[in-house]
């Protein structure tokens, strides 16, 4: 008996073909909105479980507000822990942007080094050439990079949380939880990505 073998969506290079076998657009950007949400779920996750921890399930009941307050005694002059988490959250989020652009940068001179040219505006059933395909490929790098970078200032946050009890975290976190959002794929942002570089090359020939 022949079995077809089940292929992963997510791994597949099937999910961004369309029934001709072609490669599409909008499949390659719902594979980079896949990996954004994960990272996205991951800091609301790690951050709702922490705060739980920390001031519901170690801070309200009669044991465990002793033994916090026993473990970490106050000190309303001790702000090294909130300007830790505030510095590595500005940092992480220019770190993030600054990174974007210049990979950016790269991606579309490497485009317009290889002299391809595509036809503008640029429509969602654009064929992906081999050039635009390694365009969207840099760009897929330099987003997960981009929201690697201010998820890990997020975590941070989250961690010096637990360590001072401080809620002002969670604006540093929330923050960084913007960042990430405004750094979110779509497919408006690919098109417009392929027709900046497709004019970027027209200009140079």
């Amino acid at each position: 008996m022949n079995r077809t073998p089940i292929e992963n969506p997510y791994l597949s290079s099937a999910a961004t073909r369309d029934e001709a076998g072609q490669t599409n657009l909008s499949g390659l950007v719902r594979t980079g909105q896949i990996i954004a949400f994960a990272l996205l779920q991951g800091v609301l996750f790690i951050t709702a479980i922490f705060a739980y921890l920390t001031f519901v399930s170690g801070g309200n009941g009669e044991h465990g507000a002793a033994a916090g307050n026993a473990a970490m005694p106050e000190n309303d002059g001790d702000w090294v822990f909130l300007l830790i988490g505030i510095v590595a959250c500005f940092a992480g989020c220019f770190a993030s942007f600054v990174v974007n652009r210049l990979m950016k940068q790269m991606a579309i001179r490497q485009f317009v080094a290889s002299g391809s040219e595509v036809a503008v505006p640029v429509a969602e059933t654009v064929t992906i050439t081999p050039e635009i395909s390694q365009l969207l490929a840099a760009s897929q790098t330099q987003t997960i990079i981009g929201l690697a970078i201010v998820e890990g200032a997020a975590v941070i946050n989250v961690v010096l949380m637990m360590l001072d009890e401080n809620m002002l975290h969670l604006v540093m976190v929330a923050f960084c939880l913007v960042a990430m959002a405004v750094q979110f794929p779509t497919l408006r942002k690919k098109m417009d990505l392929i027709e900046f570089a497709a004019r970027a090359s027209r200009d140079r020939i």
